[in-house]
């Protein structure tokens, strides 16, 4: 029996001869309409408002304990440090939070968790099951509205129920039109 011997010819000839992998490309459109990006979208539409409304509602309780350390830090608390907060979103909920409600819109804010909740649930169903343009018109309107309402309500508390803007508005509307006028322009 003879043996048959591999000549090293072949080998290399047979390593020359594969062909390069084609890349796919990836075009912006196709990747649009896809139905897993919207999905993914959605999904991540829907977990940013819930983690606002639980760093939302956490600060209302828990803003005089991380007040001091969001003014020391400020924008460092989204970079993760060693500061120990109560907020139950950590620092990240402690820094937004603060953001929207103290230097925000106050209780208003709570409708940005609304509307990333209406796009997400849109997204990820594919179809329309919440009007966006009926949303979009309830946040031009209610941000303002309410923080200014909540503002002059509860004028004289501690916490800032309206935010900042409600603050402006109010101290703005009192100069100009007077404590009752104001009343009489939100109860209208």
């Amino acid at each position: 029996m003879a043996k048959k011997v591999k000549t090293i010819k072949a080998n290399t000839a047979a390593a020359d001869s594969l062909k390069q992998e084609k890349e796919e490309t990836v075009e912006v459109k196709q990747l649009l309409k896809d139905e897993r990006t919207h999905k993914i979208a959605g999904s991540i539409c829907i977990l940013f408002s819930i983690l606002f409304f639980i760093a939302f509602t956490s600060y209302l309780f828990t803003w005089d304990e991380d007040q001091d350390k969001v003014f020391k830090d400020g924008y460092k608390l989204l970079l993760g440090t060693d500061t120990n907060v109560a907020n139950l979103m950590g620092t990240f909920g402690a820094f937004i939070s603060h953001f929207f409600i103290y230097k925000g819109f106050g209780v208003a804010s709570y409708l940005i968790c609304t509307f990333f909740f209406i796009i997400g649930v849109n997204l990820f169903f594919g179809k329309k099951i919440f009007s966006i343009s009926r949303n979009i018109k309830y946040l031009i309107v209610g941000l303002p509205l309410i923080s200014i309402t909540a503002s002059v309500l509860m004028s004289g508390n501690i916490f800032a129920w309206g935010g900042a803007v409600g603050d402006l508005c109010k101290d703005y509307l009192f100069k100009t039109i007077g404590k009752i006028g104001t009343v009489l322009i939100i109860a209208v």
